[in-house]
């Protein structure tokens, strides 16, 4: 299968947030939120998406830092559940630590469920490591993972 990448468009926008809602129907991103994520491209965001061999988004990522030489961090980083384990979302999580490098960001951070056994070792072979635990971030029981990679 040929996946290619590309920066996220408005246009990608109807079809990213029914992604979002199918994957995360708890806690799903509005349409607003990634258009105003959007708005700071390429000013201090960047943000992908993945297309498979007949064009349709399988994949995105975000990540924001404020200004050169500020940490970075991951927002978003999502692989519809049939094209996972194929290397899209390591792919796109390469993409995104380059772009903070370019950056001279000194960390990456990022927070991921503490359940997620599909991405922690994602990141954890790309070098990020847990670092703290936000209680109930994505609602009642739900724990994050705080995750950073130093870069500097």
């Amino acid at each position: 299968m040929s996946i290619t990448y590309r920066s996220m468009m408005a246009l990608d926008l109807p079809v990213v947030a029914s992604m979002e809602r199918a994957i995360y129907p708890h806690d799903a991103w509005a349409v607003s939120q990634f258009k105003e994520e959007l708005s700071g491209v390429p000013r201090n965001r960047f943000y992908i998406v993945a297309l498979n061999s007949e064009n349709r988004i399988v994949g995105y990522a975000g990540i924001f830092a404020p200004d050169y030489e500020i940490d970075a961090d991951i927002h978003t980083l999502t692989v519809d559940p049939g094209h996972r384990r194929q290397g899209i979302g390591r792919e796109m999580l390469n993409q995104l630590i380059d772009w903070a490098k370019e950056r001279k960001s000194p960390s990456i951070f990022l927070e991921m469920r503490e359940d997620n056994t599909e991405a922690n070792p994602l990141y954890q072979s790309a070098g990020f490591e847990p670092i703290s635990r936000r209680d109930d971030y994505y609602g009642t029981g739900v724990h994050a993972l705080v995750m950073q990679k130093v870069l500097l």
